[in-house]
């Protein structure tokens, strides 16, 4: 009996090891099959770079939003919280704040969204410069 309890606690431990080694494989294996999001962090950070050219200010607050502040827009949470952090990165050492009350703001916005916003914002705003969903705009001088 304690040679039978023996050879199971062996093959017990085989079986945990191999188990193991294959769960390892996998992991490996996985992370081969990933890609790299090195090209769109640096596709970001150029257009943002072209975008805030106009802005008159080095250091400062600029304002940001993004289709999850608009009432009913569609946005996928998972990104919501990246591209902010990937457009402060681009921006810095501009720093961002939630909202449009700053003089000038960013507009991370899909095109019907922004017309959506443009409706509700009409003439508060003038258009500096877009592209690929990403808008700069300036408040309107009153």
């Amino acid at each position: 009996m304690l040679m039978l309890r023996k050879y199971l606690q062996r093959i017990i431990l085989i079986v945990i090891a191999l188990l193991g080694v294959k769960t390892g494989i996998e992991g490996f294996i996985s992370t081969l099959n990933m890609h790299s999001n090195d090209a769109s962090v640096i596709n970001w950070d150029e257009r943002l770079s072209n975008l805030i050219a106009p802005v008159p200010f080095e250091y400062g607050l600029i304002g940001y939003i993004s289709n999850a502040d608009i009432p009913g827009a569609a946005f996928d949470e998972d990104d919501v919280f990246g591209e902010y952090i990937l457009t402060q990165f681009a921006v810095a050492p501009l720093i961002l704040v939630q909202g449009t009350d700053q003089e000038w703001n960013i507009l991370n916005l899909d095109p019907v969204t922004y017309e959506t916003w443009n409706q509700i914002n009409a003439n508060q705003f003038e258009v500096v410069g877009f592209g690929g969903g990403v808008y700069l705009v300036r408040k309107a001088d009153k």
